[in-house]
């Protein structure tokens, strides 16, 4: 009696993803919000795998009906996603840059809302990130037209490091042309 489902779906939407059933999970999302808890309950899994299906699944949610998915995002949610990227797993950065890219381009509103907390973060991520983690912060900042963070940004623009970020035309880029594309931005 699928009517009377109770009790978080973390279960079914973890072997949904083992078994690649990402199209089905997609439909299921869209119409059932326990789904979509569960999606966001599995980033906080232990297998890699699990946490960068979940990440992949939830980016094309954001995508493809980001109003079905605006619900789930907060501080908190935010926060886990910024901790994923400093992951040493490559899957796991790779999919929450991509989660946090999208987020980036598809809820301004929510960001202006986080915007204090979000300065605070890229600025941590420019102090202490490895050179994916800065490149990413610093596409981010000019995204969301930080322009408090100019002046960190401006140390960047002299540096030679190249960075491997998951986006069309920012693989193998000097961290200095990231810093002078999102000083245009700024």
């Amino acid at each position: 009696m699928a009517f009377l489902s109770f009790g978080s779906k973390k279960g079914k939407v973890q072997k949904m993803l083992e078994e690649s059933q990402f199209d089905l999970l997609l439909e299921d999302a869209v119409k059932n919000k326990k789904i979509r808890e569960a999606l966001f309950e599995l980033l906080s899994s232990n297998n890699p795998g699990i946490v960068g299906d979940a990440l992949l699944t939830i980016t094309n949610l954001v995508e493809s009906n980001p109003d079905v998915v605006k619900g789930h995002f907060n501080e908190d949610t935010f926060k886990k996603i910024l901790g994923l990227i400093e992951s040493r797993n490559p899957y796991v950065r790779e999919n929450a840059m991509t989660l946090a890219y999208a987020v980036v381009k598809t809820y301004l509103d929510l960001l202006n809302k986080y915007r204090a907390w979000i300065v605070d973060e890229l600025g941590k991520q420019l102090e202490t990130g490895d050179k994916n983690q800065k490149g990413f912060a610093l596409m981010i900042i000019g995204e969301l037209g930080l322009s408090e963070l100019s002046d960190k940004v401006r140390e960047f623009v002299d540096v030679e490091d190249k960075v491997i970020l998951p986006f069309e035309g920012k693989k193998w880029v000097k961290l200095g042309d990231i810093a002078k594309e999102a000083l245009e931005k700024l």
